[in-house]
């Protein structure tokens, strides 16, 4: 969960703030004049509050055990149970399960992000952030600091980039990233 604020353009003659809320992706933005995000915070701080503790807690369950006989693994929300030998969740944070593909460091970032951005569609959260999609290149060994960004960006065909903070798939990339997952939710 994040909460960012800051000041976007001190330039203009009433100052333009921006609040970002991300609980567990699921992004809340708050863009315009300091009093007006001011008085929306006001607004929805009981909203937001609410969001963040029901996010707390979810993260915070105790995990399911596996069915007596099943083969022990970490335990899948609902929605990617479809995707277990490449999907995995534990403590709020998804994990994949399979080495991404790639011949480089910059197709494996595209792979990443179709693959975040799948998982997210597949529990109903459009926007993936950068620093989700960072994190999985990271664990994958992958994660090119210098070019990640300009990676991404370059995939017009692929993504829609709200700001700099989150990707959403495009049609092509929701049918691109479908075919990843299921090609390697496959293998065994």
């Amino acid at each position: 969960m994040n909460i960012k604020a800051g000041e976007e353009d001190a330039i203009s003659s009433s100052s333009k703030a921006r609040v970002v809320v991300s609980a567990r992706e699921g992004i809340v933005e708050i863009e315009g004049s300091e009093v007006f995000v001011a008085d929306q915070l006001a607004r929805l701080k009981v909203v937001i509050s609410q969001v963040i503790a029901s996010n707390a807690n979810w993260r915070n369950a105790p995990e399911s055990k596996p069915p007596a006989g099943s083969s022990p693994s970490v335990p899948v929300p609902q929605a990617l149970e479809g995707f277990s030998n490449l999907y995995t969740q534990s403590k709020g944070k998804l994990r994949l399960l399979k080495e991404l593909p790639g011949n480089n460091k910059a197709n494996k970032t595209v792979n990443a992000a179709l693959l975040v951005a799948h998982a997210n569609a597949l529990m109903g959260t459009e926007h993936t952030t950068l620093d989700t999609i960072r994190s999985v290149c990271k664990e994958q060994a992958c994660h090119d600091s210098n070019n990640f960004s300009a990676t991404l960006k370059r995939e017009k065909e692929l993504f829609v980039h709200s700001g700099s903070l989150h990707i959403t798939l495009s049609p092509a990339g929701r049918e691109r990233a479908r075919l990843l997952a299921s090609q390697l939710n496959d293998l065994t």
